[in-house]
């Protein structure tokens, strides 16, 4: 599995980071970090600038396509991604 970092713009909304459709298309899950710690996804530190963010969890077959929605994205300060498992 992949688990993509995303570190949010001042106000935004993680939620909306990607779009229904690629939800859907793609079965990516959208976590707070609170929400992923509570099914097993602990582990990313908290940034040390306070930025907020949110965690995408995805098959690795469909990280190209999350990774093309998030670059560019206005919601978007910046991403990493992590392998799990």
């Amino acid at each position: 599995m992949k688990l993509f970092e995303v570190f949010l713009t001042a106000g935004a909304d993680g939620r909306s980071v990607l779009s229904e459709e690629v939800l859907s298309t793609t079965g990516a899950q959208v976590f707070t970090p609170q929400e992923a710690e509570l099914v097993g996804l602990e582990g990313t530190p908290a940034d040390p600038t306070g930025r907020a963010r949110v965690l995408i969890a995805c098959s690795p077959s469909d990280e190209r396509m999350i990774a093309s929605r998030l670059e560019g994205n206005d919601l978007v300060d910046a991403f990493k991604l992590h392998e799990v498992g």
